[in-house]
């Protein structure tokens, strides 16, 4: 057993350092390459631009592109503003809102349904902070050095104690650290009839949530 497992634990790292490969930026004569396919010129220019297969996709005339990251309905780039600061920003479709959020997070919302949150991790590099998750949503920042938010991860149609079927969503919580830049995804769940749950920090440790009968539960040391 333990040779098998050393086996695919040597595949495993193989293909993961092949798919890192691919991945890794690279420049060649002013041109950053992001990928194969997506490359950024000039390189460390301000208003340069990003191309996929030698077709502009993004320009943002006040930033310098560093970064850029295919996305839904569009691209999500990261550049440098004339302070020197690193921000991303949304391009393609625009019905697609991109929202930047406390602590240095961003939200990306498609059609008013799907969501997903993202940052800019430790290696300098956009990050989705749940790639799996099409639900990332309620962020709230302790203006400390964490952030909570949720993704629904079932949805039921339940009876209650009244006898009566209704729809009960069930929440996962996820904790990002901003000075480590870890990411906790809690084990406890939190099941409402309501979509959306509403989050709130008590103080830079403890986080509540309020359910739709008006219930507050917390957790606490993160």
């Amino acid at each position: 057993m333990l040779r098998i497992f050393s086996l695919i634990t040597i595949i495993s790292l193989i293909a993961f350092s092949s798919y890192a490969e691919t991945e890794k930026k690279t420049s060649i004569d002013g041109v950053q390459r992001i990928s194969n396919k997506i490359q950024i010129f000039p390189e460390n220019k301000a208003s340069n631009t990003a191309y996929k297969n030698k077709k502009k996709v993004v320009s943002v005339p006040s930033l310098t592109l560093i970064g850029i990251s295919e996305a839904s309905d569009g691209y999500i780039y990261m550049g440098k503003n004339e302070s020197d600061q690193k921000v991303l920003g949304f391009s393609g479709n625009p019905e697609v809102e991109f929202i930047p959020l406390n602590g240095g997070f961003y939200q990306l919302i498609i059609r008013k349904k799907l969501t997903e949150i993202y940052w800019i991790n430790q290696n300098g590099e956009i990050e989705n902070l749940l790639p799996r998750s099409k639900t990332a949503n309620g962020l709230v920042f302790n203006n400390v050095d964490k952030s909570a938010f949720y993704n629904i991860s079932k949805g039921e149609t339940v009876e209650t104690e009244e006898g009566r079927e209704r729809f009960q969503y069930t929440f996962k919580i996820h904790i990002a650290n901003t000075k480590t830049f870890e990411i906790k995804h809690l084990k406890k769940t939190v099941s409402d009839f309501r979509s959306r749950l509403r989050l709130q920090w008590v103080d830079e440790n403890t986080l509540q949530y309020k359910l739709s009968n008006g219930n507050v539960e917390a957790f606490e040391s993160f």
